[in-house]
């Protein structure tokens, strides 16, 4: 058996690279707003009056550097594209689906700017991000597929359509909790000026709306855990996964009632970006182990030979 190329090699580091990068920007943009960061560049791309930082304010140098560090997430989108060009062309569409999606952040992002934090502009934001990660967990689970290593002798497609329901519940949730987090009390600016608008929901119903939504999702994960009762290695996975998710549901509560404080917040969304990625890694390994049989795979393992 031929040993893999240098590529091949920096391949997986790419692709990882690429989705905790991601993951990481999804949070650091939700600290722009919780820190009141929103409005500290009033122009696009530099901060203000053709400035990088502006005045080099607290709000300008957390707005204009989460520019910086977003559109840094290019780099590992670059470096995986370079590797998998050689070994797995396959998933070049992956690649692709990356830099558009990273194209139109950066026009979210100048529109974040020019509409002064429009809620509805903000939460596209954030759920372009939330695509971005589900497209980076699409590529680091496509390089990590080696056929050897799946479980081909139990396709499961009934349990693999079940986490693909619950995946899509679970970005329902999300997609939820965007318009409450658009009808809170963190707007993103400090308001020393104009009151940013809010989002027209009576936050009480959206939040019960989101948390029934959430509990589904949960219910959903418990019992694709049962289905998956006959495979260690996939209950082990979901049973992280539970335990995120019911962790998430009692910050929820927690941040509730004690007033939406920033640091629980901030939490919560880093908790629901964890949840998002890991439950995404599963669906698609699931999704391959589903219509891979034996036969396709001793034939790989011939073609490497």
């Amino acid at each position: 058996m031929s040993e893999p190329s240098a590529w091949g090699r920096s391949l997986s580091f790419w692709t990882r690279t690429n989705l905790i990068y991601l993951m990481a920007v999804t949070v650091t943009g939700a600290l722009v707003r919780l820190t009141s960061s929103g409005l500290g560049c009033t122009d696009w791309p530099a901060c203000e009056d053709a400035s990088p930082v502006g005045e080099a304010g607290f709000h300008s140098i957390i707005e204009f550097g989460n520019r910086v560090v977003s559109g840094l997430a290019i780099i590992p989108v670059i470096g995986a594209w370079l590797a998998l060009r050689h070994v797995r062309p396959d998933l070049q569409k992956w690649i692709w689906a990356l830099v558009v999606g990273f194209l139109g952040q950066v026009v979210l992002g100048m529109l974040v700017t020019r509409t002064e934090l429009d809620p509805r502009v903000v939460l596209g934001h954030f759920l372009l991000s939330i695509v971005l990660v589900w497209l980076a967990a699409g590529l680091e689970s496509g390089v990590g597929r080696d056929p050897i290593g799946l479980d081909a002798s139990a396709p499961r497609p009934k349990q693999a359509a079940l986490a693909r329901i619950t995946l899509a519940t679970t970005g329902l949730a999300i997609t939820i909790g965007t318009l409450v987090t658009g009808s809170g009390p963190h707007t993103g600016s400090d308001e020393s000026e104009v009151p940013v608008p809010r989002l027209g929901f009576e936050i009480r119903e959206i939040t019960r709306v989101h948390s029934v939504v959430v509990w589904v999702a949960v219910a959903l994960m418990l019992w694709t855990l049962y289905q998956f009762k006959d495979s260690p290695r996939a209950r082990r996975q979901l049973t992280i996964i539970a335990g995120v998710a019911v962790a998430q549901g009692g910050i929820g509560y927690l941040q509730y009632w004690s007033g939406v404080p920033e640091v629980l917040v901030a939490i919560h969304i880093a908790g629901a970006v964890t949840l998002w990625a890991l439950l995404s890694l599963f669906t698609f390994e699931q999704a391959a182990e589903s219509h891979l049989d034996a036969t396709t795979t001793n034939g790989l393992i011939e073609a490497r030979k």
